[in-house]
């Protein structure tokens, strides 16, 4: 129910002329909600709603006022913990709507950025799309490339190479 109240607001804030702007206050808003004080006081009935819309804007270097009035609606409703989702669908009708997605490469050690560079330029051209990617280390040997967005995920793993090249001897024999 939640991600369908996010995805109503985000799908309002996009078609509006100052977009960009609402995206930026959220994205800013959003990162606030790594900490546990932060999320403490918002979820605090102790605190009153006026005060709850303060502290939230305070975090702000000068809102518009259309900005001041979306998080005050925000907050009347009670909302104001869908902020993060509301901004992660932001991000993700963005990418859309600008062609551009966002994926993880997982591997063993961390890849260099001409690496990673390589990666994007060629998964753009095969997609049709701008692609950019995050390097992660994992634990395992394999390499594993993931679009979410796209749907798309590709895996390489040197056990799973090491076990088709023996079936293959094995059947050669």
């Amino acid at each position: 129910m939640e991600s369908v109240i996010a995805k109503t607001y985000a799908k309002a804030i996009l078609e509006r002329n100052d977009f960009e702007d609402f995206y930026s206050n959220l994205l800013e808003l959003s990162s606030a909600f790594a900490s546990n004080k932060f999320v403490d006081v918002l979820n605090s009935y102790e605190i009153k709603q006026g005060k709850k819309l303060e502290f939230i804007l305070s975090l702000l270097d000068n809102p518009s006022d259309a900005f001041k009035n979306f998080i005050n609606l925000i907050v009347d409703n009670k909302r104001e913990m869908l902020i993060p989702e509301i901004t992660k669908e932001l991000s993700e009708q963005k990418a859309l709507k600008e062609n551009t997605f966002l994926g993880q490469v997982y591997s063993k050690e961390q890849l260099s950025a001409e690496e990673i560079k390589n990666l994007e330029e060629k998964l753009s051209t095969k997609f049709n799309a701008k692609i950019r990617l995050d390097s992660k280390i994992s634990d395992n040997d394999s390499v594993k490339i993931s679009l979410d967005g796209l749907g798309y995920e590709i895996s390489f793993s040197m056990q799973s190479l090491k076990a088709k090249m023996n079936e293959y001897i094995l059947k050669a024999i």
